[in-house]
């Protein structure tokens, strides 16, 4: 007899058999009670798996945020003429390190709350900028670096939209995200 046909063997036989065994007795009434406790406590560890999963992403954006700022640290250093030449919003080309610095510090010790113990901190990108021209006279020298600042910008831009929104989910916990 095949698997399929022995399936739909025990299939029928249940259903013939299933009102005489209820009307006998044969399957124990379960308390109403009983049963709204395991609803309940199936509820709960659902509950715990979502709140668990929902932790562990504002884990990961603010490993990556960690990560961008780290990988900036040396570019930021060869950018030090850049930012001394600019006047912008009054920022020394020092300023600009130790915000990337001090920024640093205030993601692990979220990380830290966030995670209940110390903070991970995960490897500094080592990636060579030979894009970057020290030399920033001549025009070539000047798209080179404008290119760097624009990659800088828009990895800043990146660690503040993810900050908003582990501040938006642990904190406010009202932004619908």
């Amino acid at each position: 007899m095949a698997a399929g046909s022995r399936t739909s063997m025990l299939l029928a036989f249940t259903l013939l058999c299933l009102p005489q065994l209820q009307e006998t007795g044969a399957f124990p009434t379960i308390p109403l009670s009983r049963l709204l406790d395991n609803a309940m406590l199936r509820a709960h560890r659902l509950h715990q798996l979502a709140f668990d999963t929902y932790q562990e992403f504002n884990i990961e954006l603010l490993r990556i945020s960690l990560l961008l700022i780290q990988s900036w640290f040396e570019p930021v250093q060869l950018l030090r003429s850049v930012f001394a030449n600019s006047l912008l919003y009054g920022i020394s080309d020092s300023d600009v390190y130790e915000y990337l610095k001090d920024l640093e510090e205030g993601i692990q010790t979220l990380m830290g709350r966030l995670e209940d113990g110390s903070p991970r901190t995960g490897e500094i990108f080592r990636q060579t900028y030979s894009k970057f021209d020290i030399n920033s006279q001549n025009d070539d020298a000047l798209l080179k670096n404008y290119g760097l600042l624009y990659c800088f910008r828009k990895d800043m831009d990146k660690v503040e939209t993810f900050l908003r929104i582990v501040q938006c989910r642990s904190v406010e916990g009202s932004c619908g995200l």
